[in-house]
C-alpha cells in the first residue's frame, strides 16, 4: 500500500474513533496529515526540552548549594555575587565557592577587611572545660572551687556526687595551669585525675585548600552559629595539612553545619573538592595512661609477670 493510502486509512480510523480534537469526519485528509506531523514535531521538541532541563538541574545541584533560601545567589533567583575567589565569584556560572554559599544561607557578607582583622579572643570556651575524676564522694562543691580558684575565674562547677566533676575556667592557659597543679594531688586520701573535657561541639574539616586561613574558616562557619575557634592545622614546617578544626559554642550549631555540608556541596575556594566534615573524635594524646591511675590488683600483677616472662 502507498504512503498516501496508509495516511488516508489512518485519517479514516481517527474519524471513526473520534480522533484528535478538530479531526472529525468533516476534516480533510490533507489537513489531518499536517496536524499529525505538527503534533509529532511538538512531542519531539518537548522531549528534548525536558531532557535538557533534567541535565541542567543535575548540573546545578553540583555547582551550587541546593538551598531554598531567597537571600541571593542562584537558589534565590539572583546572580551569584561571590568575592571573586574562584569560578563562583562575580556572577559566574562555575561552582559556587563556600563564601557565596554561606551568604546565601545566612544573608551575611564579609570582606577582605574582615579576614584581615584579628579573631576575637573568647573566654570560658569549651577548650577551658576540665573533667575532674576519682574525687571522694564526700567532697563539697565549695571545697572543689577553692581548689581551682587560685588558677583562674570559674564560670561552671558541676559536682556529680559520684566521684567526678566538671569545671570551666576563663582561659585555656589557666585551665592548663590548674590541670598541671592539681592532677594527681591527694584529696581526702585519693589521687585526683584532671583532664580536659571532651568538646561536644567540635568538627573536623577535610579537603581544605592550602589558601584557606583560620580567619576564612572562622567566618565561613559562623553562618551556622557562634564559633569559638577555627584553625587550619599545619605541620612542623608550617605547611597546611588540608584539615582543620572548628569548635562551636553550642552543639546544635555543630549538628546544623554537619547536616548542611553533608547534604549540599560547599566549596571554600576555587578548588573543585567539596568540603568533608565529621564530628571530632576525642583522644587523649597528651597524658595517656599514667601508672598511678591503674588500679592495683593481683590480676594486674599476674598479667604483667606473665607478659614479662613470655
Amino acid at each position: 500500500m502507498s504512503d498516501r493510502g496508509r495516511n488516508d486509512g489512518d485519517v479514516k480510523r481517527n474519524s471513526v474513533s473520534g480522533g484528535r480534537p478538530g479531526s472529525g469526519s468533516n476534516a480533510s485528509p490533507r489537513n489531518a496529515i499536517k496536524e499529525e506531523r505538527v503534533e509529532r514535531n511538538e512531542r519531539d521538541r518537548t522531549g528534548r526540552t525536558s531532557s535538557n532541563e533534567r541535565h541542567h538541574h543535575r548540573s546545578s545541584e553540583y555547582q551550587y548549594s541546593n538551598s531554598s533560601s531567597n537571600m541571593g545567589g542562584p537558589s534565590g533567583g539572583q546572580p551569584n555575587r561571590g568575592m571573586g575567589m574562584g569560578p563562583g565569584g562575580g556572577g559566574g556560572r562555575g561552582p559556587m565557592n563556600m563564601m557565596s554559599s554561606m551568604n546565601v544561607l545566612s544573608g551575611q557578607a564579609f570582606s577582605e577587611t574582615d579576614l584581615m582583622s584579628d579573631l576575637p579572643k573568647k573566654k570560658f570556651t569549651g577548650r577551658c572545660r576540665l573533667f575532674v575524676g576519682n574525687l571522694p564522694n564526700d567532697l563539697k562543691e565549695q571545697e572543689l572551687k577553692e581548689l581551682f580558684a587560685p588558677h583562674g575565674d570559674i564560670a561552671e562547677c558541676y559536682l556529680s556526687g559520684k566521684g567526678f566533676a566538671f569545671l570551666r575556667l576563663d582561659t585555656r592557659a589557666h585551665a592548663e595551669s590548674a590541670k598541671e597543679a592539681i592532677d594527681g594531688k591527694i584529696i581526702h586520701g585519693r589521687p585526683v585525675r584532671v583532664r580536659f573535657a571532651v568538646h561536644g561541639a567540635a568538627l573536623r574539616v577535610k579537603e581544605l585548600s592550602p589558601t584557606v586561613s583560620n580567619e576564612m574558616l572562622y567566618h565561613a562557619f559562623s553562618a551556622f552559629g557562634e564559633v569559638e575557634r577555627a584553625v587550619h592545622i599545619v605541620d612542623e614546617k608550617g605547611k597546611p595539612t588540608g584539615e582543620g578544626i572548628v569548635e562551636f559554642e553550642r552543639k546544635p550549631s555543630a549538628n546544623e553545619a554537619l547536616h548542611q555540608i553533608r547534604e549540599k556541596v560547599f566549596l571554600l575556594t576555587a578548588s573543585p573538592k567539596p568540603l568533608v566534615v565529621e564530628m571530632l573524635e576525642p583522644r587523649d594524646e597528651d597524658d595517656g595512661l599514667a601508672e598511678r591511675m591503674i588500679q592495683r590488683s593481683a590480676m594486674l600483677q599476674k598479667s604483667r609477670t606473665s607478659s614479662a616472662g613470655a
